[in-house]
């Protein structure tokens, strides 16, 4: 989920998202979003009451959500690093 903050209060919006169990990450972002939010939801219904909680923290202006379908390739930094100790 992108969320887009008021920079006059991020501290409340931290504050609030590390309140909501549901999300699991969030990291700072360039471009038209200033977080990315991971978010588990059971389903759509349970994903709208977590939305809806999102927007009522002091300092979110908006969220964006996409939702993943399938995981096409795992996380893998194993690859990544065989190369990088090998030169």
């Amino acid at each position: 989920m992108s969320l887009t903050m008021s920079q006059a209060e991020p501290e409340s919006v931290h504050e609030g998202l590390l309140a909501l169990p549901e999300v699991v990450e969030v990291h700072y972002t360039t471009g038209d979003a200033d977080l990315l939010a991971h978010v588990v939801a059971k389903d759509t219904t349970d994903l709208h009451r977590i939305t809806k909680a999102i927007l009522a923290i002091d300092g979110v202006d908006r969220t964006s959500t996409a939702i993943s379908l399938a995981e096409v390739i795992p996380y893998r930094p194993r690859s990544l690093l065989h190369r990088l100790a090998n030169g």
